[in-house]
Formats: C-alpha cells, structure tokens, sequence
C-alpha cells in the first residue's frame, strides 16, 4: 500500500491588526454618536473601511465586539494609598467614575447587560471584563481599611463595596455621566458614619493627610 502524503497544515488569510484596531475605533465612534439602539455593524464597516462578514468573522457576536471595544477605553484604576482609609475611599470611588462614567459612552452599559443577561457565557465576560476590574480599586479600598482596623469587625466587606460602588453604577447605568467630586466624599462619609469603628478619628486623619488628590473637602 502506497504511504499517504503528510498532510499540509491548513492555512488561511492571518488576521490584520490593523483592521482590529480600526473595527474598535469605529465602534466606539458609532455607539458615541448613535448610542446603543441605533448601533448596527454595518456603520462600524463602513466606518473601518471593512465588511460586515470580516467583522463577523472576528466577532461572532456584537456584543462581544462591544464589549471588546469598551475595554480598549477603561483603564483599571489604581488602588490608591495615602494612609488614609477616608481618602483612599474618596479616591476610589472618585476613580470608578472615571473609568465608567467618563470613559464609557453614556446609555451604553445598561442595554448591553441586558443584551447578555440571557447568554450565561457573554454575561459573565462582561462582568469579568469590565465590572470586576473597574471595582478592583474599591474592594482593595475596603480590604485595607478593615486590615487598619478602621471598619467594624463581622461586616461584610462584598456588601460594602457593593454599597460604594452602586451609586457610580446606578449613574452609569440611569443616570447622567457627570459624577461630582464633592459627591464622592459626600458617600463615603454616610457609609462611613454605618461602618466605621470611630468616624471621627478617620476624618482627623483625613484632614491631617496633604491633599495630593483631587478631593480637598472637610466634614
């Protein structure tokens, strides 16, 4: 019997980066200037001078291509460190709502999430792609302050940093895009006055700490 002949890896056309890039510019663009209920592929095709199958064949779902796009705008914050639980807090959530309410286009979360929510695998890879690494700064935030004793033992420190980080994600999700500064510091006090060992050692401590961060109110 004659040997077969080796069989050739199969081979295709290798994927251009440069059309990645510029099928995520260009959604970007489109949900900024139509939002999400009047984004379509085939704007983002034009676009980035492309078609709607090469962008497919990428993306296999829009969604994902949405979400891919959104994570090339979000920087993960970083967990601040001033020695001071209150500022750190102040500047975390300061920082959140920069990466979600200035970074992301407005309108666009929302419909998204419930775009995925019936879709197990899609919902958790935009929770583990733009959720968790946004609310990193914060949870860190809140485990180091109880690591300084400054949080009440037994509390659950998930729930505090949902209770945090909800007011930006409300934002986000329904409300408008400009979050104050001196909101920031206003919500971390009243969670605070329910959480803390003793409220006013930490805003001493605040207050003695120099203001190299945005936020320079006193309580």
């Amino acid at each position: 019997m004659a040997s077969r002949a080796p069989e050739r890896p199969a081979t295709g056309r290798p994927r251009d980066p440069a059309i990645d890039q510029a099928v995520l510019e260009a959604t970007l663009e489109v949900l900024r200037e139509n939002g999400y209920s009047r984004f379509s592929l085939e704007a983002v095709a034009t676009r980035a001078g492309t078609t709607k199958p090469s962008i497919l064949r990428r993306w296999p779902k829009r969604q994902r291509l949405i979400i891919c796009a959104l994570v090339t705008v979000l920087v993960t914050p970083p967990v601040p460190d001033t020695g001071c639980t209150r500022c750190d807090l102040i500047v975390s959530l300061e920082s959140l709502a920069d990466a979600l309410l200035r970074r992301v286009p407005p309108g666009v979360l929302a419909p998204l999430l419930a775009d995925c929510s019936a879709d197990p695998g899609l919902r958790q890879h935009l929770t583990s792609t733009l959720i968790q690494p946004a609310r990193h700064a914060v949870a860190a935030t809140v485990a180091r302050a109880f690591d300084r004793g400054h949080l009440r033992p037994g509390l659950n420190a998930d729930l505090v940093v949902d209770m945090l980080a909800s007011v930006v994600f409300q934002g986000n999700m329904f409300g408008e895009a400009h979050f104050p500064v001196e909101l920031a510091g206003h919500v971390v006090d009243v969670l605070l006055q329910g959480v803390a060992v003793d409220f006013d050692e930490l805003v001493a401590i605040s207050r003695a700490t120099p203001k190299s961060h945005r936020h320079c109110d006193d309580t």
